[in-house]
């Protein structure tokens, strides 16, 4: 069985989806490799830009909330919360903007590496790709740790209330 691709016209039809011709002087793993991360990158721009906006508006959000709670004094309920709520989507907001850059970076590098071929701007497509995900799990270690904390002192508040 043939390994041709029969959907792909000429010269291009083992280069890979929206690939030039074949540099000689490269294996076939680093062709298939940089068609891979050509692949990636639009979807990755996307989601870093979405991580911006997200971030933009929770930013907005959370300094209307609190200015409106400040401005807002004791006249209502929920006055307090508001400004609780705002206050901590300001942080929130600034933990989207790193991810959102090492997103943003790795899809710069990528264009990059297609343009040179060289495998440097590969590698550091793939540092920025390593920076967004060792952010996340850092991130979701902190809150997996936020949330035993939480269940802990509300197992402590239940024994204590029912003595």
């Amino acid at each position: 069985m043939s390994n041709e691709n029969p959907f792909a016209v000429g010269e291009y039809a083992d280069a890979g989806f929206g690939s030039g011709p074949a540099d000689p002087n490269q294996p076939p793993q680093m062709t298939e490799l940089l068609s891979l991360l050509s692949e990636t990158r639009p979807w990755v721009r996307f989601i870093s830009i979405l991580m911006i906006i997200g971030a933009g508006l929770m930013l907005i959000g959370g300094f209307f909330m609190v200015v409106g709670a400040l401005m807002g004094g004791r006249r209502g309920p929920g006055v307090a919360e508001l400004g609780v709520m705002g206050a901590i989507y300001l942080p929130m907001a600034v933990l989207y903007i790193y991810p959102a850059l090492c997103l943003s970076r790795y899809a710069s590098a990528i264009s990059t590496a297609e343009k040179s071929t060289e495998l440097t701007h590969i590698v550091e497509a793939i540092l920025h790709q390593k920076k967004f995900w060792k952010f996340c799990g850092i991130i979701a270690a902190v809150i997996l740790a936020i949330y035993a904390l939480i269940f802990g002192f509300a197992i402590v508040a239940g024994v204590v209330s029912a003595m």
